[in-house]
């Protein structure tokens, strides 16, 4: 027997009732019927919940309904949330083979193993030439990383790569190689680095993770005075990457992995589009644990003396080390030509003995010549690629050095450094340099110069800068 229907549910049929009427006796526009309608299904959802509510309450069966979805209102808090784009699979197309025996291009680097237990360094640290011996920790310096300490560098070409091999001291205490390895390359031949390649943390098998490319875009690495210390830094130095971990134009570009032939070295390869294609260009060899920053290059333009610190224990008021720590460089060596020996930093070339040749007689007087420069090594002779002072203030004088002889003839040394005296007659002169302005360690002394047959005599003067 069917029940009556409660008065609450005839009540909100009525009321619906009442709103349909209401609504037919107008004649709304296109908008008022969207709301119009929204409304309607509203009213229509809150009668059917209210009958719902007391079909339950009465203990009877609610019947199912099709729920109303409402319309949300537009809010800023509650845009949709975006779905991050799926990392694409890198696909290596070409792997790197065994590096080829050889040795097209090398230099060899001072180790710091003999005085690591002293926490010092002996040799290869010039900071005002961006030539660094720091395998050591940071203040307060107790701590020597062999991993990062370079023995010898070859670059060697075959087929479609070059490759490098970095002989290190040896391993972390765990057998690893915690740092990154690679080189700076000097396409321009102009002292300041075009492209920078570091691999990290290498395994057994090659690899392109943590290894990136970086290039110089706009000529600012070295800052103001190539090679040669001068911050604050105020460029940007390697600004481009453009080679991250496989991710780039070539997903191959660029290869890490430790020799498997010697767990000491690690060996980068990667291919000639890395460098333009270059054949011929100047490179050096690095490693990095305490700093990685391709921006900051050259090092000692973005760090003064004071805050980098030195390894020099006995011989620098900057020991130890402080915020320019945990890294390693080489001098630079040419690939695919032969230097002239004025390249900037570039490895001390090997003297090669010459024949004697007895010159023959010339009317023409003696002349006098040489370079005033900044001596990178502290040995006080000049090796090709230091950087010249000019503007220095050289004197002649008549007589040996301290026989009291007046001055003949004074010139300043040019934008290269060098200067010349001539029209020398035989006898006895003395040639010295008034000191440069900033405070120097050591210098050149004042030199006597014994004129016979006519020739041009040589005579350079260095002045060595610490720190």
């Amino acid at each position: 027997m069917k029940r009556n229907q409660p008065f609450v549910f005839r009540l909100s049929a009525g009321f619906l009732l009442v709103v349909l009427i209401l609504s037919s006796c107008t004649f709304p526009t296109a908008n008022q019927f969207v709301d119009q309608n929204l409304s309607i299904t509203q009213t229509f959802s809150a009668v059917d919940a209210s009958i719902a509510q007391t079909q339950a309450a009465a203990g009877e069966e609610v019947p199912l309904v099709d729920p109303v979805e409402p319309v949300p209102e537009e809010s800023e808090s509650e845009l949709p949330t975006e779905t991050p784009e799926p990392t694409a699979t890198i696909e290596h197309k070409v792997i790197p083979g065994e590096a080829p025996a050889g040795n097209q291009s090398s230099m060899t680097d001072p180790s710091s193993a003999n005085t690591a237990g002293e926490l010092r360094t002996n040799a290869g640290e010039y900071f005002a030439q961006n030539l660094y011996e720091r395998p050591f920790n940071g203040d307060p310096m107790d701590t020597y990383f062999p991993d990062l300490d370079i023995n010898r560098a070859v670059l060697n070409k075959s087929g479609n790569w070059y490759y490098e091999t970095i002989q290190l001291t040896g391993t972390s205490p765990e057998g690893d190689m915690r740092g990154y390895y690679g080189l700076e390359i000097d396409l321009d031949l102009d002292g300041r680095g075009d492209v920078l390649i570091l691999g990290g943390q290498p395994g057994n098998d090659w690899s392109t993770d943590n290894v990136r490319v970086w290039q110089d875009t706009n000529n600012d690495v070295g800052d103001n005075m190539i090679l040669a210390s001068d911050p604050p830094q105020s460029g940007n130095g390697y600004d481009k990457l453009v080679f991250d971990a496989g991710i780039g134009d070539d997903p191959d570009l660029a290869w890490v992995r430790r020799s498997p032939s010697d767990q000491n070295s690690v060996q980068l390869a990667f291919k000639p589009s890395a460098i333009n294609s270059d054949a011929e260009f100047i490179w050096g060899a690095w490693t990095d644990l305490g700093v990685t920053k391709a921006e900051w290059y050259d090092y000692n333009d973005h760090f003064t003396a004071d805050e980098a610190g030195s390894p020099l224990a006995e011989l620098s008021q900057y020991y130890p080390l402080k915020a320019l720590a945990q890294v390693d460089n080489t001098c630079r060596w040419s690939y695919g030509f032969t230097l002239e020996g004025d390249e900037p930093g570039i490895c001390a070339i090997p003297k090669t003995a010459t024949p004697t040749i007895t010159p023959s007689p010339t009317p023409n007087p003696s002349s006098l010549t040489g370079i005033v420069y900044r001596d990178g090594a502290g040995e006080l002779t000049y090796n090709p690629g230091e950087t010249p002072i000019s503007g220095a203030n050289v004197h002649l004088y008549s007589g040996s050095c301290g026989s009291g002889g007046g001055e003949i003839s004074s010139t300043t040394s040019g934008s290269d450094g060098r200067y010349s005296f001539g029209g020398l007659t035989p006898g006895s002169y003395c040639v010295d340099v008034v000191p440069a302005a900033a405070t120097y360690t050591a210098k050149t002394n004042a030199t006597t110069i014994t004129v016979g047959e006519p020739k041009t005599h040589t005579v350079n003067f260095g002045y060595f800068y610490l720190g």
